[in-house]
């Protein structure tokens, strides 16, 4: 059944798909820097003479966010589908350019998850938070499991993206792959790990050795 209506959404248009996992993304950006990151979140951290000033500041830099978030989808879109497509190449597999970036554009919600985790949580069952708890708050990561008083925070967010998110993507994309080709679903799952998965690893550490 689940296949059946992946497959009913696939045969949507592409910029349907594209607007579908955007807003969901912009509303979850949304709800995370206006409900979470409010006026409360940003005062005990505050050291200036004008807080309206600043916090009208941080508003203006949400707006560009919000402003710039299609590009991001976009263009985490073509990453992705680059990655993809030359592992596709590489194996001597072809399959629809098209229907490669509906699958990523479904995928992405997955990615877009943290947000709307972060925002229910804090919002409806913590309550009371400080602005640390939220930077350091990585619901399906690896991080609570793991003791990060002496961590840097540029490794902490590196060991944040091991998470629940970029595995259900991952998982999500070899399924169709699988789905939609001839491919089984543990070789579709090897070549997105050996694509994408790697990709990510290889980005987190060029971050980590810059910012270190």
């Amino acid at each position: 059944m689940q296949q059946s209506y992946i497959t009913e959404l696939l045969r949507k248009p592409a910029w349907m798909l594209f607007l579908c996992s955007w807003l969901f993304y912009l509303i979850g950006l949304f709800l995370f820097s206006q409900l979470v990151w409010d006026s409360n979140t940003y005062m005990p951290g505050f050291k200036g003479a004008n807080f309206d000033e600043y916090l009208s500041n941080i508003r203006r830099i949400d707006m560009v966010r919000y402003a710039l978030s299609p590009l991001y989808i976009i263009g985490i879109s073509a990453v992705v589908w680059i990655l993809i497509k030359s592992g596709l190449i590489i194996s001597r597999i072809e399959f629809d350019n098209k229907l490669l970036f509906k699958i990523v554009f479904l995928g992405l919600i997955f990615i877009s998850l943290p947000f709307w985790v972060k925002t229910i949580w804090l919002i409806l069952f913590s309550g009371n938070y400080t602005p640390d708890d939220v930077k350091f708050f990585f619901p399906g990561s690896i991080v609570p499991f793991l003791d990060i008083s002496d961590m840097r925070e540029t490794m902490i967010n590196t060991l944040a993206h091991i998470n629940l998110y970029h595995l259900s993507f991952m998982l999500f994309i070899a399924w169709q792959l699988s789905a939609n080709s001839g491919l089984r679903f543990f070789n579709s799952l090897l070549l997105v790990g050996s694509t994408y998965g790697l990709g990510i690893v290889l980005l987190r550490c060029i971050i980590l050795v810059i910012l270190m």
